[in-house]
């Protein structure tokens, strides 16, 4: 049998990040915990749902706490796993971890961030098989630039898979575009998306969709195609800067779809 990928959305409040979920014949892996603890509670049961093997591994795209923040509850769970990200993943956390963990806490509250996130260990290795598929390999891919300079892709090549981290949103969520706001930046991400697309992959897996929306690679990738480029026309390249209510409506008009934490997305960017 070969590798099976299944997704879960957290909550609106979580901002709609995807947990994923590799299960091969004797072993089971995810990618990108969720940012809350009730969040997390909801991806115990179900992996406990989706997987009759072992949960092995727990991986993360990047830094950002909304993609392992709240792994705790999970590794307590399933006490065999262990928690993993590329060495380049694990420096961002590293160095913003005290700060974020603080400022989290005092927005959500003991109940929904861990006080003491565990942190990944080093992952030096650019690819692994789970037990039972040793002809399945899942290869990272990275450091690359998705909405930060540290993302790593999941690619299953076997099954034609791409776990994209926040390097790819899915259409019904803005793009956490203040991160590229430098000509590099917003050139790197673009390169990340030609990547993306010319490994051809039958199924594209974003960092945030909401619940209920189907996973659709092409329509995905034309999305953050579009939010770069108005980002671009309207904040990098703009020759006169936008005020912060012009800059606001402009992207919530632009893609009416995306209309959930509009406060977080845009007001952050705006």
């Amino acid at each position: 049998m070969s590798l099976q990928t299944h997704i879960l959305s957290s909550s609106d409040k979580g901002l709609s990040s995807v947990t994923t979920l590799i299960v091969g014949n004797k072993a089971a892996a995810l990618i990108d915990p969720p940012f809350l603890v009730p969040d997390a509670n909801a991806v115990v049961d179900w992996v406990n749902q989706k997987a009759n093997v072992p949960l092995k591994a727990i991986f993360v795209t990047h830094h950002h706490p909304d993609h392992y923040c709240s792994a705790n509850p999970i590794l307590d769970a399933f006490p065999e796993s262990r928690l993993y990200a590329a060495p380049y993943v694990c420096a961002g956390i590293d160095r913003e971890y005290d700060e974020k963990v603080k400022y989290w806490l005092t927005v959500f509250g003991k109940e929904n961030v861990p006080e003491k996130p565990t942190k990944p260990i080093p992952f030096h290795h650019s690819l692994f098989v789970l037990d039972g598929n040793v002809d399945s390999l899942i290869v990272l891919l990275g450091p690359l630039q998705g909405d930060s300079v540290d993302h790593t892709l999941f690619w299953l090549p076997t099954e034609r898979t791409i776990v994209c981290g926040d390097s790819v949103y899915a259409r019904s969520t803005h793009v956490w575009s203040v991160a590229v706001i430098s000509i590099g930046h917003d050139r790197g991400f673009a390169d990340t998306l030609d990547l993306i697309e010319a490994l051809n992959p039958s199924k594209v897996i974003p960092g945030h969709i909401e619940s209920g929306w189907e996973l659709d690679a092409k329509a995905d990738l034309a999305h953050n195609r579009k939010y770069l480029e108005l980002f671009a026309s309207k904040v990098t390249h703009a020759k006169q800067k936008p005020s912060v209510d012009e800059l606001f409506e402009t992207f919530k008009n632009a893609f009416p779809q995306a209309d959930k934490n509009l406060d977080f997305f845009l007001g952050h960017l705006s």
